[in-house]
């Protein structure tokens, strides 16, 4: 360290030092002082705001005049600017990028709000842009934007075979196919945008008289079905419940009695017993028996019946033996 840095070193110790010392002699000086011209501090303070916000303004008003500027150019002379900013991209390609991201990241609401707009005021050509997109994708020799991994191949894939299952099973006990399908997101919004606004929409004193006039008693023969319907869904319900409360405190006897029966019939050339729902069907048997109403149940032809029997393959039991 040379002699010059060294003296300013002790000028600026000796100057601290000294600081320190007049400081602790005078300890309410600067309290003191803004008592006695707190009124003034205020009044400059004020003032700096004064200026540092107009300044501000100022600022903002010229940069809004030049975007407005540039915008009122670009409306003029479209194809002039689609050059500079192809210029631009090849002379500065990362900072393009960048500046990209960084409007993106600013505007990010905005923009997935101008796109579900855009996406639920016309589903049909939303999901026809995501497929050319894809195409391309495919005719340039690279993946889409996203592709499963090995993994999650895997996965559909045994969702893919459950479901598969799953429907030879509801086959098998007479049940209907699955009525679902699949709604994309954009036309679920516009499904819901129409119904907010048709259930938003005001009514006339004459829209409520005809929807009024509309109301008609319901027919005695169908008032008993439902209540003949509904007494047979609580009977399957209190069977399934003592059927539950059954299988729970003799599975394990109930499945070695479904495994021995399967061996002893795929000895003599049968096929074995549905080892999933056969021990559950038997439990449903016993609870149909012992119930005092058992003829008003049907529990063979219920859908609630059903996912009950199949509970086993929904918790993913695979390794029960024959």
């Amino acid at each position: 360290m040379d002699d010059a840095q060294t003296s300013d070193d002790e000028r600026a110790a000796r100057l601290a030092a000294q600081r320190k010392a007049w400081n602790d002699a005078h300890p309410t000086y600067y309290a003191d002082y803004r008592e006695r011209n707190r009124e003034d501090i205020r009044r400059k303070n004020r003032e700096r705001e004064r200026v540092r916000a107009q300044r501000e303004r100022e600022e903002k008003a010229h940069r809004k005049k030049g975007i407005d500027r540039a915008r009122a150019w670009a409306a003029e002379h479209p194809e002039e600017r689609q050059q500079a900013r192809e210029r631009y991209k090849q002379k500065h390609p990362e900072t393009y990028k960048q500046a990209q991201r960084d409007y993106y990241h600013r505007n990010r609401d905005a923009i997935a709000e101008r796109r579900r707009a855009r996406e639920a005021a016309d589903p049909d050509k939303a999901n026809e842009a995501r497929r050319r997109a894809v195409d391309r994708a495919r005719a340039a020799d690279r993946d889409p934007a996203w592709s499963p991994t090995p993994e999650q191949r895997a996965t559909y894939r045994e969702r893919e075979n459950e479901a598969r299952r799953l429907q030879r099973r509801r086959a098998r006990a007479g049940l209907p196919d699955r009525q679902l399908h699949r709604v994309h997101a954009p036309e679920r919004r516009h499904n819901d945008a129409a119904a907010d606004a048709f259930f938003a929409q005001g009514r006339t004193r004459e829209d409520i008289a005809r929807i009024k006039a509309q109301d008609e008693p319901t027919p005695p023969d169908l008032v008993h079905a439902w209540q003949e319907r509904s007494e047979i869904r609580r009977v399957v319900r209190e069977i399934l419940a003592v059927a539950d409360e059954y299988f729970a405190h003799h599975e394990v006897e109930l499945r070695a009695r479904v495994a021995e029966i399967s061996r002893t019939r795929f000895r003599a050339g049968l096929l074995p017993l549905d080892v999933y729902t056969e021990p559950r069907r038997r439990a449903l048997d016993v609870a149909t028996t012992g119930y005092l109403r058992r003829a008003a149940a049907s529990p063979t032809s219920s859908f609630t019946t059903f996912r009950w029997l199949t509970a086993d393959l929904r918790k993913g039991d695979r390794d029960i033996p024959l």
